[in-house]
């Protein structure tokens, strides 16, 4: 038994911390997981700054507010070097059109269909958190589009997909 606990620390030794991470992403449910630095997506500020001026925010006007701190990682958290962007699945258990012939029963939207996202990820995103923060220490904060992060073009630049027209990520294998 010596030598199996000798060759999995080998093994552990031997693969990055990024697909250490990776697999605990998978572990705790998430579909996609990708890094890229807190810098890696300047257009988006552009494009915000562009979108301010054109007034096109209506009465959200927390966005012109807090622009400064949308622009970047860096803009919220100074030190911010890096962003791990993590995408989790709510596709329900069932076939969503398992109901689409029958028109006399109410049918629920997929994304209500489950427990309220911002719970059931925050709670995935703490867990990952702890074990990252763990295996190579750090300071680290986790959000859930709770916090004024350009979140879609940093997943982006983190390798999840790409913005579409209608302004959600798109990935190849998992859709919206």
């Amino acid at each position: 038994m010596p030598e199996q606990v000798r060759h999995d620390e080998l093994m552990h030794d031997a693969k990055s911390l990024e697909s250490r991470l990776k697999e605990k992403a998978a572990e705790l449910g998430f579909a996609a997981c990708g890094i890229a630095r807190a810098d890696a997506a300047p257009r988006a500020a552009q494009r915000l700054r562009q979108w301010l001026a054109e007034g096109r925010y209506g009465d959200m006007i927390w966005m012109e507010a807090r622009a400064h701190h949308r622009e970047s990682p860096a803009g919220l958290w100074p030190e911010a070097q890096s962003v791990i962007a993590l995408g989790m699945s709510y596709a329900p258990a069932e076939d969503p059109l398992r109901l689409a012939d029958e028109g006399g029963v109410g049918r629920i939207s997929v994304y209500a269909q489950g427990g309220d996202y911002h719970d059931v990820v925050k709670k995935a995103l703490k867990h990952l958190a702890r074990w990252l923060v763990a295996e190579a220490g750090g300071d680290l904060k986790v959000f859930v589009d709770t916090a004024p992060v350009m979140e879609k073009p940093l997943a982006e630049a983190a390798g999840l997909g790409w913005q579409g027209k209608h302004t959600n990520l798109i990935n190849r294998e998992h859709g919206n």
